[in-house]
């Protein structure tokens, strides 16, 4: 039975391959892919507890700066003020939350790391952005334990991972803000290793299906890395997750 049903598969396959379905409905790809995303995220969503969390749902307004607030709550939860960390944000833009972060750690020995091209956006960012907006110089922050590294991920990250000693006994605050799914991936994936049970990463955009909220779902499933939620404000348009379990080859 099972021999036939997989001779069946590969016959069906290879009738679609000949009919080349694309030329005639290829128009639906990329709504259906969006389609297929906002159903795994509002599945994401409904099994999301709200109770003893920071949590906005539902609100039909989306305020910006209550992304400070989650900060806040995170903050004071898990006593981050004076404890060490290895702060690492992956889209710096204008250097706001970067900045909040420095600021709101006062431990001599905690490191903090901003990733950004500062010339824009790499690519496209779905139909309301186009590649090179959203540049910015690169901040200005009078703080020995900061530091930012100028380029695309894919050219910055290997060397940072060669030089840095990611396996440090901090905690890492792992802030994505990079807005892309490529980027967002790459840059998750490219760290994955070092990641331990403890480490809260943090997402801007959570909410896009196509990009930052299909990243954290391919990762999670591809690295067996598990998490939960711990606070979140605009309707999961920003989110806090902490690791609650990683692969047991994870260099921690």
């Amino acid at each position: 039975m099972k021999n036939l049903l997989l001779k069946s598969i590969v016959l069906l396959k290879n009738v679609i391959f000949l009919i080349r379905p694309n030329l005639f409905v290829g128009f639906l790809r990329s709504p259906s892919l969006f389609f297929s995303n906002v159903l795994s995220l509002t599945k994401w969503i409904s099994e999301q507890s709200k109770d003893g969390i920071f949590n906005d749902y539902f609100t039909f307004k989306r305020d910006y700066l209550k992304r400070y607030k989650l900060y806040e709550n995170i903050v004071a939860k898990n006593n981050l003020s004076t404890e060490a960390i290895d702060y690492i944000e992956f889209g710096v833009s204008d250097g706001s939350s970067f900045k909040w972060w420095v600021n709101s750690n006062s431990n001599p020995n905690s490191k903090f790391y901003g990733f950004d091209t500062f010339e824009g956006l790499p690519e496209d960012w779905g139909f309301t952005y186009n590649k090179g907006e959203m540049s910015a110089p690169i901040p200005k922050i009078n703080d020995l334990r900061a530091e930012f590294v100028k380029g695309l991920f894919q050219e910055t990250v290997p060397d940072f991972i060669t030089n840095y000693k990611l396996k440090s006994e901090n905690k890492k605050i792992i802030h994505c803000d990079a807005d892309l799914f490529s980027s967002t991936l790459y840059a998750l994936s490219m760290i994955s290793q070092f990641i331990q049970v403890g480490d809260i990463i943090l997402f801007d955009e959570f909410n896009v299906p196509n990009h930052e909220f299909l990243a954290y779902k391919i990762f999670t499933e591809t690295f067996y890395i598990k998490t939960k939620l711990i606070g979140a404000v605009n309707n999961y348009y920003q989110v806090a997750m902490v690791v609650t379990e990683v692969p047991k080859n994870s260099l921690n």
